[in-house]
């Protein structure tokens, strides 16, 4: 009797695995294509306005502008993750084997669905963005007339859709640390990210997000200002850290739309609902020595040279009912592998191609990330960037 038992609870294991997945979402086909584009605003009143030390409104105009919404792009990481597949035998002497194979089914489909919880990218550094300032200056290295740097966009699209859109402000509240600290703060203008449009679950299978599964999709953005320069001694000072901006959002269910974003816009004069945490120096001018015919040399401080690096991380945690649910997930998810194929060396090899412009309608640098896939032309990347 007490074997019978045993024999139904094996066979009961087993085919609660192989039972069919409920609700199955609806995956990606196929590596998504991703595009990076990061914008610095700048203002030329903004000058004006440190010296007269007024604060004005914020400007009602915020985004890139339709053309920055085709895109191409990246990738996620894939995470390669193999399953047992043989014939277990159901003898008296097997039951003890079926279960410790279950056990370690569970904890093989543990470790690969919580690694799929975690994806960062780094953006790249921006680099060599000129003219911090509109001009130069003859009295010092942290001379503010002349500054144009007004705060930074960023806009990820996937297949077209967006995934996520950042866009921030010089604070022009507190340009008054400017003066006595020589520190500039930014403001939260703009957020819409669609959890749905992740890079989770990071996986090379078409695997959809779903709060269901995935709880608290957390979303978090660290922008790092850097420059280099030459001060009046003169002494090098090359790629030194100025200051970091970190955003840090949490997302349930209940706060997207139907349409699955999490949209926030600041009310024009308001005080943002979500921080954007941190603070920078202003950029120091690079001092030189430039020919006078009076004189014969003079000082001279640069416009201001810096450069921008954007690290995005998505993560989130696995819901306890999904949990429960493995033995099904696990079976879909080896239905899933058999059409994908085992990947290769080839297949994580990415091209990318960066592209920094000044776009004159804008008023501001436009930095263009593309990755896709090594099999993926260069020449239609180069036709996307508009690059000959």
């Amino acid at each position: 009797m007490k074997n019978r038992f045993l024999l139904f609870t094996a066979l009961l294991i087993l085919c609660t695995g192989l039972s069919a997945k409920e609700n199955t979402p609806t995956g990606r086909s196929s590596k998504p294509l991703i595009s990076y584009r990061t914008v610095v605003y700048t203002d030329s009143t903004l000058s004006a306005d440190l010296m007269n030390e007024a604060s004005i409104a914020d400007d009602a105009s915020r985004g890139f502008g339709s053309g920055l919404l085709n895109a191409l792009g990246n990738a996620a990481l894939g995470v390669a993750t193999g399953y047992i597949s043989s014939v277990v035998d159901l003898g008296i002497q097997a039951i003890g084997q079926l279960i410790t194979m279950d056990r370690r089914h569970k904890q093989e489909w543990m470790e690969t669905a919580t690694k799929e919880c975690s994806f960062t990218n780094s953006l790249g550094t921006l680099y060599s963005i000129n003219d911090f300032y509109s001009h130069g200056s003859e009295f010092g290295a942290l001379d503010p007339d002349g500054i144009q740097f007004n705060g930074i966009g960023c806009l990820a699209t996937v297949d077209e859709d967006t995934s996520f859109y950042v866009s921030c402000h010089l604070d022009r509240l507190k340009l008054n640390r400017i003066r006595d600290h020589s520190k500039f703060e930014l403001v939260l203008d703009t957020i819409i990210i669609n959890p749905y449009h992740s890079h989770l679950p990071n996986s090379h299978l078409p695997l959809a997000f779903s709060f269901a599964e995935r709880k608290t999709f957390n979303f978090k953005m660290t922008i790092q200002l850097k420059s280099s320069w030459i001060d009046f001694t003169p002494s090098l000072h090359q790629d030194e850290l100025l200051g970091e901006f970190v955003l840090d959002i949490p997302i349930d269910s209940a706060d997207v739309n139907p349409d699955g974003s999490f949209v926030y816009i600041r009310p024009k004069g308001q005080t943002p609902k979500y921080q954007l945490a941190g603070e920078s120096f202003i950029v120091p001018r690079s001092y030189m020595q430039i020919p006078d015919e009076k004189q014969g040399l003079r000082d001279h401080f640069g416009t201001g040279q810096y450069s921008l690096s954007v690290i995005v991380e998505e993560t989130c945690e696995i819901a306890p009912e999904y949990i429960q649910n493995w033995r099904a997930d696990r079976k879909y998810r080896k239905s899933l592998s058999k059409g994908h194929g085992k990947k290769t060396s080839f297949d994580e090899v990415w091209k990318t191609i960066t592209h920094q412009t000044w776009d004159e309608s804008l008023k501001a640098w436009v930095v263009t990330i593309l990755k896709a896939p090594a099999d993926y032309s260069i020449k239609t990347m180069n036709e996307e960037l508009r690059l000959k």
